[in-house]
């Protein structure tokens, strides 16, 4: 790079463009013609040129200020982020604007005034070169349609438009955006990070200046345009103006950089309002806050930005910006209420941090959330024509009506719903002073309705948001709910409690008046909002934050000043004449009119105003005329006939005169050499049409004579008659038909080796001059009976002759060659003509005779295209062929095709090159054209149709043509598959993309057409849904995202999200096969190859395999009793196929299973989770048909049955495995649908003792942890099953457990011995279930009346009751006693120092009250001061003295335990000692123990 360059004060000044008046600016005019010859002096100027191009000033100039850029970069980068200059007035962010300024003047401004400048350099060197350099520079200097080509041949960028294009990309987006972006994600000083937030909304601005780059707006009525960034356009306008072509692209780049500036700025303000972008909270909600703004500023332009592309009909343009501008949105949202709601013990922090800057920016961006994301006008307002609030409001301003309808993502229904729950939440915060505390269940309750998952990612980026509104709008609701209840016509307006309502987060009172700012602007302008935002202002009028009340940490002062906000607001809405229209003037006067206020006078006089207001717009002109009210007739801003309508037609007018003087222009050109048709057929003919009137009315004839017969033959093959066929001809064929070729007799006209003789027309004399002009008259022609005969070659006479008799030789050989060659090139004119014809009937007709030559031509090799076309069709049925062999598929169906192809090579390729020439373009102007002008059928139908009407009346015939059909049906779909995996390779050939999605949907629309299908049809069509590569790419390509891949990345999403589109259409043709069908076996097969996709067994994406199940459940199935059948059928072989796959794989499951425990043995924590990668594999084979089994068992519990008999068969554990993962949904579906205690009944009657697991397994999730208790209906169907299902002549407790949180104490209390003698894990898991709903009180001991039973058992009684266990009387050996307690008390993590603590005390307790200690009771308090030394204290001071209290030496055993545990406590290492204890006991206990245990020194110890 060149050195850097700095201008005097240390910034950039923007380089001043001028442009002399008199230069020849002439590169907006077509280069004439000039002479080949040159002077010397003319060579040696050129040469001169030559040597001074060899350095490119333009590629200098922006060398130059690339290093500017890089040197001011370098200088922002090292900034330390703190105010440098103590003794400046200036602000660290002032400092670090000013230090970016010259970056931002360099970026706008100066980077394309270089561009200009040297392009009107060079165009005014072009003249010079154009007038002196002669005809050979003429074709590179050529000014051409866009009149933007006159640059210098010097230099690279050939247009104005290529050299802004590269300044652009060289110096913005390719160092300056990423850099910046880069800044704003990861520098560590927050003020550098807001600087560079700041700089992307100030370029945007700075984009629109004069000069910049989105200084540029098209005239659609004339090929104009206004703006100065491609130079003043009066001083070319006597020159041609730019084609419309080059004006449309200018609109294209001018959309791309705005987009490309947009997706930065969204990019850097998404990343900043991220949680935990500093460790430090300060910082962390300084650069939140600042980002807050920035995402506030980009959010109308992005959305406009939107409205354009959606308006242009790019709705993949669309979506690739809205995706980033829903993102950020949510993520705004998500810093104000998700992150401030789990941040409340910090109270007044939002996002974790401390302030209230942060708090108000969010609720500024709800505010503007809601203005785009609402109408302007009143749904029932009537507005007059061109007087609606639309036609005025401004450039910047977005709206619900700005958005263009048809995008199937971005539609006004779905913003709409943002909007209006944003606007509830502002009231909310309005009414309540903060957000009311959002309870989890109605999260998880709003998500499961809008179809979002745990994380709050849905299906649409619009669900998202409402997802996280949502909550926060209902928690506020319930409560307005509860205050209109309370409504009477007392208390009009009561009031709330605000001491008992528990809040998320509260406004202080900056974000307060913001908050009630935004009430009041969007009641303003937008008047739909009218009425719910008075009503909202006016209550909180009347019921005002007070110092009392209040639940705020704000000042007096801070009250004060936001309730006279407040009623400032209530007053300015009352003097609005919408709140007499609305009718909220009531509540609003009676709000400031109460004592609260004491604003009745104010009130009144607005009132009057607002009802004066209202009362003109509905006023003669008299009323108007009194009030000083300007208005105009509505026709004349309609163009009823005035001044608006008279300039309209101008424009008309002047528009017809260009299009008759550019036909002029062409017509003007001639046919003469060098004229190259335009690309455009339309053109073309248009071209042709206007220049057949300066054809000559005559050309110059052929002599021939007797005596030079040879020159006559020669001269009549080397000359024809000029027709419109024979120009058309050559037009159509690019020149072929011009070739000379004798051997092609089978040509259009006649071929080369048809000799025409004329002899009889021309007179003798006339025959040595082979030039002169022929004249026709009558009296020099000579007299014959035939003036003109048609003969063809002797030789190929004789040679078609021959080939007739049967003869051999090579000149039959040749002969039969050429007619092969004529018929292949008779198919391909055919084809075609019918693509360019413009008559339907005609292209239709084409097909058929295409279709008919198809079938009777066998073994024609194709040609030419045609040629191309069969080898794409065998290469499409190759591929497939490797697809289904990958998929584990039948190949089978595809082996006779090779044979097909050598019997009838027509078919594939007519088949390909039908598809091949589908082109976007066609596809575009077809589908815009209306129904009658389409043909009738396709090439292929046609084909389809010749194959199966073929004729032949035998059985043999028919299977003949059956196989023939099929064959050219499969060739159809593998074709279709190849163009659909060829769109997938390469996501970001948007042609590949819309030919697959074209030729996708018309093969799901010709299968429902087709009159027959066959089962290997339908499991080709299947392989459609396989879009698992294209979503594997998407995901790789996610992962690697970076700046300079956001197009790779969009692109290829997009791809994917097509594929997915065309794997719903082969869905809807299997759904139409499986509905409209006669044959029961091709329904029957429709139903397996939907359920297969359901299952997993054939290949599809996640996506794809959920489309499929709801097709199954939600179609198929309730369609009738027979597809009903076939699903049920296909799911229990898709189940048994898992089953056998589980069987399979469980030895190496096993195996590889117990090398993982070796290695984590804490993997066998969680029993339904895989712990090696091999049954993770297995696992997500089987879980997919066992998920659309267990789902089909709620419709049809009976089939419960098959699911245990296959799950719990030998070695299917995996599945197994996966039946117990997915029993909660299919348990609480079917209680819900049949009730608990009903189909828990059913159940067990269908299970044997072999698939007790499994029953256990639904039993157990008929009662969750969560929700209600399990009801007494539930409980006693499960002890009649436990009755019913005896073992052994034992009962199985298991069964139990599911209902022992719903059984009462005393039940729970008579069962613990049947309990306590199953094994341990079934006792343990017994103990849980008693207590899991008892939470809260795990460390009471529920005192129980005979009114009120207590159910289940907290986990201190749990304890109590095993201590009191006869285990004598229930026939249990005293050891598994013991061993229960001990059970209990190693688990640590849930029987703590607390619990155990808790029971001892209330048995203790008992004690003193003369109940008898539980004979384990002084074992547990030895083991409890081995395990808790946190309770050595409590037992030494409270626990020991109190059984001495309770006399506790007089029961033996006890009083052997109270001795050992006082004795090892007596000499306690922790400070803690027993000693006290022990000197509490009466004289006799006391030398009894010291007997035992005498007394130790402490020094001797």
């Amino acid at each position: 790079m060149s050195s850097q360059r700095r201008h005097p004060g240390g910034s950039l000044r923007r380089p001043q463009l001028s442009i002399n008046d008199n230069d020849d600016d002439d590169n907006y005019s077509q280069t004439s013609q000039t002479s080949s010859h040159s002077s010397q002096s003319d060579t040696d100027l050129l040469q001169g040129q030559d040597l001074q191009s060899s350095v490119d000033p333009f590629q200098s100039a922006i060398s130059e200020l690339e290093s500017l850029v890089i040197a001011h970069l370098n200088s922002f980068k090292e900034h330390p982020g703190i105010k440098t200059n103590p003794h400046s007035t200036d602000n660290v962010h002032k400092e670090l604007e000013l230090l970016l300024r010259p970056i931002l003047e360099i970026a706008a401004h100066s980077g394309p005034a270089q561009a200009r400048a040297h392009y009107w350099k060079s165009s005014s060197s072009s003249a010079v070169s154009s007038s002196v350099g002669g005809a050979a520079k003429d074709a590179t200097a050529g000014g051409g349609d866009g009149g933007v080509e006159g640059v210098s041949s010097s230099s690279s960028h050939r247009t104005i438009d290529e050299a802004i294009e590269h300044v652009h990309n060289v110096l913005n987006l390719e160092l300056i955006f990423p850099v910046l972006l880069e800044t704003a994600q990861s520098d560590a000083s927050p003020n550098k990070r807001a600087a560079a937030l700041s700089f992307f909304h100030n370029l945007f601005m700075e984009y629109k200046l004069p000069g910049s780059y989105l200084d540029y707006v098209e005239n659609p009525n004339l090929i104009r345009y206004s703006g100065t960034l491609y130079g003043p356009f009066e001083k070319i306008q006597k020159h041609a103006p730019p084609s419309r072509m080059v004006l449309k692209q200018r609109t294209m780049n001018k959309a791309n950089k705005s987009q490309k500036l947009l997706r930065y700025w969204i990019e850097a303000s998404s990343f900043c309002i991220l949680p935990g972008a500093f460790t430090s909270m300060e910082k962390d909600d300084k650069i939140a806050s600042r980002a807050v703004i920035s995402s506030s500023a980009v959010l109308r332009p992005a959305l406009n930005h939107v409205k354009d592309k959606i308006k242009s009909a790019d709705d993949a343009g669309a979506l690739r910006l809205f995706l980033p501008v829903m993102k950020m949105i949510a993520g705004v949202l998500q810093r104000l209420f998700v992150v401030a709601a789990s941040d409340t013990a910090s109270s007044q922090h939002v996002g974790g941090g401390g302030g209230d800057a942060l708090r108000s920016a969010c609720v500024k961006f709800l505010e503007i959330v809601v203005l785009c994301f609402s109408s302007r006008e009143q749904p029932a307002e009537g507005h007059r024509k061109g007087m609606s609030r639309s036609n005025v409001a401004k450039e910047e301003d977005f709206a619900l009506e700005n958005l263009p309808v048809g995008h199937p993502i971005i539609t006004r229904q779905a913003l709409e719903e943002v909007g209006e729950d944003a606007f509830t939440v502002l009231r909310g915060l309005a009414m309540m002073g903060g957000q009311v505390k959002v309870d989890s269940g109605v999260k998880s309750d709003v998500r499961m309705s809008l179809g979002l998952d745990s994380y709050g990612q849905g299906p649409t980026p619009t669900l998202q948001i409402v997802g996280i509104l949502r909550p926060a709008a209902l928690s506020y609701l319930e409560l307005e709910s509860t205050m209109n209840q309370q409504v009477s016509e007392e208390n009009p307006f009561p009031t709330l409690d605000r001491s008992e309502i528990e809040m998320d987060f509260q406004l202080n009172q900056k974000s307060y008046a913001l908050t009630i700012n935004a009430i009041s602007m969007l009641a303003t302008n937008r008047p739909t909002f009218f009425a719910d935002s008075s009503s909202c202002l006016a209550k909180r009028a009347m019921d005002p934050p007070t110092v009392e009340n209040s639940l705020f940490h704000m000042s007096k002062a801070a009250i004060m000043t936001v309730n006279s906000h407040l009623r400032a607001s209530c007053l300015t809405l009352l003097r609005n004449s919408l709140s007499v229209t609305t009718g909220a003037s009531d509540i609003l006067f009676k709000a400031l009119a109460s004592e609260e206020c004491g604003m009745k006078i104010q009130a009144e006089k607005a009132l009057r105003m607002a009802t004066q207001a209202a009362s003109l717009k509905t006023a003669g002109r008299a009323a108007r005329n009194r009030a000083a009210v300007f208005y105009e007739w509505e026709g004349t801003a309609l163009g009823g006939g005035g001044e608006m309508d008279t300039l309209g037609s101008k424009r008309k007018r002047a528009g017809e005169d260009k299009l008759e003087q550019m036909r002029a222009a062409k017509a003007a050109r001639g046919l003469g050499n060098g004229i190259q048709l335009p690309k455009n057929m339309v053109d073309a003919c248009e071209l042709i049409l206007l220049n057949l009137g300066n054809l000559p009315p005559s050309r110059a004839a052929v002599t021939v004579g007797d005596k030079k017969k040879a020159k006559v033959q020669s001269d009549g093959k080397r000359k024809r008659l000029f027709t419109l066929d024979f120009l058309i001809d050559a037009i159509i064929t690019n020149g072929e038909s011009l070739i000379s070729n004798e051997n092609k007799w089978y040509g259009r006209d006649g071929g080369d080796a048809w000799v025409m003789d004329i002899s009889a027309l021309v007179s003798d004399d006339e025959g040595e001059e082979d030039d002169e002009i022929m004249t026709l008259k009558t009296t020099n022609k000579k007299k014959a009976p035939v003036p003109v005969s048609f003969t063809l070659d002797t030789k190929i006479m004789d040679a078609a002759l021959a080939a007739t008799e049967g003869n051999s030789g090579d000149h039959v050989e040749t002969y039969k060659e050429q007619c092969k060659v004529a018929a292949a090139d008779a198919v391909e004119r055919i084809l075609s003509r019918s693509r360019s014809v413009r008559d339907p009937s005609i292209a239709d007709f084409g097909n058929q005779i295409a279709a008919k030559m198809a079938w009777s031509l066998q073994k024609l090799k194709p040609h030419n295209e045609l040629k191309t076309a069969a080898d794409m069709a065998l290469e499409a049925v190759s591929s497939t062929a490797k697809k289904l062999g990958q998929n584990n598929m039948e190949t089978g169906i595809l082996e006779k095709l090779p044979t097909f192809f050598d019997e009838f090579p027509l078919v594939p390729s007519f088949i390909q090159y039908d598809i091949n020439n589908s082109s976007a373009d066609n596809v575009e102007s077809i589908e815009s054209d209306k129904a009658q002008d389409k043909p009738a059928l396709s090439l292929t139908q046609r084909l389809l149709n010749e194959a199966i009407l073929a004729c032949g009346d035998d059985k043999e015939a028919e299977s003949r043509n059956l196989e023939k059909f099929e064959n050219t049906l499969h060739l159809y779909i593998t074709s279709v598959l190849h163009a659909c995996e060829m769109a997938d390779e390469k996501p970001l050939d948007t042609q590949r993309k819309k030919l697959a999605t074209m030729v996708s949907s018309s093969l799901s629309k010709d299968i429902s057409m087709i009159p027959v299908v066959t089962e290997h049809s339908l499991e080709l069509l299947s392989v459609l849904c396989d879009v698992d590569g294209i979503t594997k790419k998407v995901t790789e390509i996610s992962r690697k995202t970076t700046n300079q891949n956001l197009a790779t990345v969009a692109a290829t999403n997009a791809a994917k999200a097509s594929a997915e589109r065309r794997a719903k259409a082969a869905l809807l043709a299997l759904r139409d096969a499986a509905f409209q069908r006669s044959k029961a076996s091709v329904r029957k097969y429709a139903v397996n190859c939907a359920v297969g996709l359901a299952a997993g067994r054939l290949p599809s994406s996640l996506s794809v395999e959920d489309m499929a199940l709801k097709l199954v459940m939600n179609v198929l199935y309730p369609k009738s009793p027979d597809l009903a059948n076939h699903v049920v059928a296909a799911a229990t072989n898709e189940l048994e196929r898992a089953s056998n796959f589980a069987c399979e794989v469980n030895d190496s499951i096993r195996k590889s299973n117990e090398e993982a425990l070796l290695k984590k043995p804490e993997l066998i924590s969680n029993p339904l989770q895989p712990l090696s990668d091999i049954e993770k594999n297995a696992l997500d084979s089987v879980r997919k048909p066992a998920n659309l089994f267990m789902a089909l068992c709620i419709r049809q519990p009976e089939m419960i049955k098959d699911l245990m008999k296959f799950s719990c068969k030998e070695g299917a554990d995996v599945l197994a495995k996966a039946v117990r993962n997915n029993m909660p949904k299919l348990s609480r579906a079917a209680a819900k649908k049949y009730g608990a205690a009903k189909i828990a009944l059913q159940v067990a009657e269908l299970a044997d003792f072999t698939e007790t697991a499994i029953l256990l397994s639904f039993l157990d999730n008929l009662a969750p942890a969560a929700g209600n208790a399990p009801g007494q209906d539930l409980i006693d169907a499960c002890l009649k099953i436990q009755d019913e299902r005896i073992c052994d002549g034992h009962k199985d407790p298991r069964f139990l457990i599911p209902i022992l949180s719903g059984m009462q104490r005393r039940a729970l209390e008579s069962r613990l011995p049947e309990l306590v003698n199953a094994e341990d894990n079934v006792f343990m898991a017994a103990l849980h279930r008693m207590s899991e709903r008892l939470k809260r009180q795990i460390y009471s001991f529920r005192e129980e009346s005979e009114e009120a039973p207590l159910v289940g058992m907290t986990l201190c009684e749990q304890l109590v009751y095993l201590h009191k266990l006869d285990f004598a009387s229930a026939n249990m050996p005293q050891k598994r006693y013991l061993q229960a307690i001990t059970l209990c008390l190693e688990n640590d993590e849930v029987y703590t120092d607390r619990v155990i603590m808790a029971a001892l005390d209330h048995s203790s307790g008992t004690f003193l009250h003369g109940e008898p200690l539980p004979l384990a009771y002084m074992r547990t308090v030895i083991l409890t001061c081995s395990k808790h030394e946190s309770l050595h204290s409590w037992i030494c001071n409270v626990l020991l003295p109190r059984l001495v209290e309770g006399q506790v030496y007089n029961d033996r055993r006890q009083w052997e335990g109270w001795m050992r545990c006082a004795q090892k406590l007596e000499m306690g290492d922790s400070g803690v000692s027993s000693i006290e204890a022990i000197k509490q006991l009466p004289p006799e206990q006391y030398q009894n123990y010291r007997q035992k245990y005498p007394q130790k020194d402490k020094v001797g110890k």
